[in-house]
């Protein structure tokens, strides 16, 4: 342990800084290493957190209290919108509260607050998630009504059951791409951003029984036979080629999003939220996260590396850091999982204390969001979690 304490006090007195260049793309020095790292300190806002404008207001103003630097603010969960979309319905957990209309806009709301207190916006959208619970959504202009050809289904033509998680988009047809693509093109045309979040940009394969083939309808088979010269005949497909196609429809549609949807924005960053390890994300969740950087199809990763245990923190931040240049990874630290702040703040100094992002606000702040416990305990704990945020994020300042 006490190596532990000795390379954190390395890290608190030796940090450098990286700048984003006004494409959002990162400057190196003149060597051509990313030695000098920006200063990011984000923080998750969800869909729960917020059910008014002042709730936004709100929320905006105490992540500016800590110190926060960049909110990854949700705009889409389940194929709905949490602004004023043409292409999709309202948000299903924003309208539990409100009229249909809501009568205001989170999203321009936010990014007028974040303004005043010098605050980067990114707006964060769950990519393959269609629909959660077992109830089908009760706006008939939803696409899981609409579309009902994008829906997953194996290879006996079972479309993917209602359950209480995610039933997805299919992720490798065009047309599926074509609607998200041109979502995140409304988004950066309407608003001012600064960056596009992509989560769920993965094969959700906790959401899949084992061993269907899914895709596995006509339509998916006979584009991977079309690309890749293979069979797409059920009893003759190869699993593993399969898969790997899979992999690659998906950093089609990453690399889409990049340049049709955000390319041409100045100053629009994208990042996207991954697996927690590089070989977890290639292998299970068919996410080539380490191609997408290195390829200049996002700006920055974000590893969800969710754990209370700082051993395994920092063996997977190090498996994303040895494929991926460390200006561009950003670790993801789940303080809900944490309970002080102490532990949070000893993760962000394992990593670098001037770069990670917060899952989530309600682990910090008192939020409507429904799941958060109320009682004076639980409260005590978020006060003192936000309070050691704070102190750090004022211990190592927020200069680039």
């Amino acid at each position: 342990m006490s190596i532990f304490r000795l390379s954190i006090v390395l890290l608190m007195l030796g940090f450098s800084g990286c700048v984003l260049t006004g494409q959002g793309r990162y400057d190196t020095d003149d060597s051509g290493s990313a030695e000098r790292l920006s200063t990011e300190h984000g923080l998750w806002i969800t869909r729960w957190d917020y059910q008014s404008p002042e709730d936004v207001r709100r929320a905006i103003a105490n992540a500016a209290s800590i110190g926060i630097t960049d909110i990854y603010w949700q705009v889409r969960g389940q194929a709905d919108a949490y602004y004023d979309s043409d292409l999709e319905p309202w948000g299903h957990e924003l309208l539990k509260y409100n009229p249909n209309p809501p009568g205001f806009d989170p999203l321009e709301i936010a990014v007028e607050e974040s303004r005043l207190y010098k605050i980067r916006i990114h707006a964060w959208l769950n990519v393959m998630p269609l629909w959660r619970g077992k109830t089908p959504p009760a706006d008939r202009s939803h696409m899981y009504h609409t579309n009902p050809e994008w829906r997953l289904r194996d290879e006996q033509g079972n479309v993917q059951g209602l359950h209480d998680g995610y039933v997805v988009v299919n992720p490798v047809l065009d047309s599926v791409h074509d609607h998200i693509v041109s979502v995140v093109r409304d988004l950066v045309k309407r608003y001012k951003l600064d960056g596009i979040h992509l989560d769920y940009i993965r094969y959700l394969s906790d959401e899949i029984k084992p061993g269907k083939l899914m895709p596995g309808d006509p339509v998916s088979r006979e584009l991977y036979a079309r690309q890749t010269g293979r069979s797409g005949e059920v009893g003759k497909i190869d699993r593993k080629a399969y898969q790997d196609w899979i992999r690659s429809r998906i950093t089609t549609l990453v690399k889409r999003i990049d340049q049709e949807g955000v390319a041409g924005k100045r100053g629009v960053r994208l990042s996207a939220a991954v697996w927690r390890r590089p070989d977890l994300a290639m292998d299970r969740y068919l996410q080539d996260a380490a191609e997408w950087a290195n390829l200049g199809y996002v700006d920055t990763i974000m590893p969800m590396i969710y754990t209370e245990k700082n051993e395994q923190y920092s063996d997977d931040l190090s498996s994303w850091l040895a494929l991926v240049d460390q200006s561009q990874v950003i670790p993801g630290i789940g303080a809900y999982k944490h309970k002080t702040g102490a532990e949070t703040n000893f993760q962000i100094a394992l990593g670098h204390p001037r770069r990670f992002a917060i899952f989530a606000y309600a682990t910090l702040f008192e939020s409507p969001n429904p799941d958060e416990k109320k009682d004076p305990a639980s409260k005590q704990a978020r006060r003192e979690k936000r309070e050691a945020l704070a102190n750090l994020i004022k211990r190592v300042g927020n200069a680039g």
